[in-house]
């Protein structure tokens, strides 16, 4: 193919020089080597294998849609704490290139989509010290002293699975993550909803080996699952942006979905969500408003329901307890898509 357009031929040379400089990127495993979304995950750090058919791919993807990339890395140029990140993490700058980047069945356009919104949200939003932060190290949000553990609730970008969720709330026991939730924050329209933004939720899974940790956890936090839990700190910060709606991914669409695991998977999202009382869309997608109602408490068994008031009661107070961490840190919830 002949390139006639300068600017063209500038921006896919600038394309190449960006991935095949990845001398740095962000931690990741091969596909091949997942495992699945259960509480048998255990998030190793490992460099992404850049292979030829995956490199080929990115810069196919890449050549077919050069103005998005051009608007995507204006985007980072306008934002200098991404302009940094960018120079110490090249791969940053071109993952929503890959194929199942957040879930399956998006096109490149609404990876970009997703992509831009998200960040142009967040740095309208944050603080400037926290969103360098959110970039470079997890930050705690709330911490709980119970008996002889410390649990904690934290933040940061999600890792090292870095195309299932650009951010990722984690349940941390005496310092150690056992179990994460990725998001992302997209137009509604990506998801087929008619809300102007929803919170995506691509990733919810606990860490292998970590199940005595899982437990100790749940037991403290008055048998709240840490998925539940961890939905609840979602809510919180969906309050303090002004957002309304959850949306996660049926275990189909969930980036690492293979059939061998379908059972695993499907009980990992689908049932998990189900079990929530969150709705079940035509479109392949789970949604709540924000608050998550649940089941009618005319629907749980007599003897549940204290129990049950209580779980929700603890959720409650999770969901308000960040949501002030981030009304504080954020306190202006006003801002510009531009």
């Amino acid at each position: 193919m002949h390139l006639t357009t300068p600017d063209l031929g500038k921006d896919v040379r600038k394309l190449s020089e960006e991935v095949n400089c990845l001398i740095e990127p962000i931690p990741h495993t091969a596909p091949q080597e997942r495992a699945l979304p259960a509480p048998t995950l255990k998030p190793v750090r490992k460099k992404k294998i850049w292979t030829p058919a995956l490199l080929g791919g990115v810069l196919w993807r890449g050549f077919t849609h050069v103005k998005t990339h051009r608007e995507v890395l204006r985007m980072i140029l306008k934002c200098p704490p991404l302009t940094e990140f960018v120079f110490s993490h090249p791969s940053f700058a071109v993952k929503y290139l890959m194929r199942d980047y957040l879930a399956r069945g998006f096109t490149v356009a609404e990876h970009a989509s997703c992509f831009l919104y998200h960040y142009r949200r967040v740095y309208a939003v944050l603080p400037d010290h926290l969103f360098r932060q959110t970039l470079l190290e997890d930050f705690t949000i709330h911490e709980i002293f119970e008996d002889v553990h410390r649990f904690t609730l934290t933040m940061g970008l999600s890792r090292p699975y870095d195309e299932e969720g650009e951010l990722s709330l984690n349940l941390c026991v005496d310092g150690e993550i056992v179990f994460i939730l990725a998001f992302t924050i997209v137009p509604g329209s990506v998801v087929q909803s008619p809300a102007q933004e929803v919170l995506l939720v691509t990733r919810l899974q606990g860490v292998k080996g970590a199940y005595a940790q899982i437990a100790a956890a749940t037991k403290a936090m008055h048998d709240v699952a840490p998925g539940a839990l961890l939905l609840a700190a979602l809510q919180g910060l969906g309050d303090t942006f002004g957002i309304n709606e959850i949306v996660a991914v049926s275990a189909v669409r969930q980036s690492s979905y293979s059939e061998g695991g379908a059972a695993v998977f499907k009980e990992a999202y689908d049932d998990f969500f189900t079990e929530l009382g969150m709705t079940n869309q035509a479109t392949g997608y789970y949604s709540t408003s924000i608050p998550l109602q649940g089941k009618p408490l005319a629907c749980i068994k007599h003897g549940h329901k204290l129990r049950t008031r209580e779980k929700r009661a603890f959720k409650q107070l999770i969901q308000s307890i960040c949501a002030d961490f981030f009304r504080n840190s954020a306190p202006a919830v006003s801002y510009k898509l531009s």
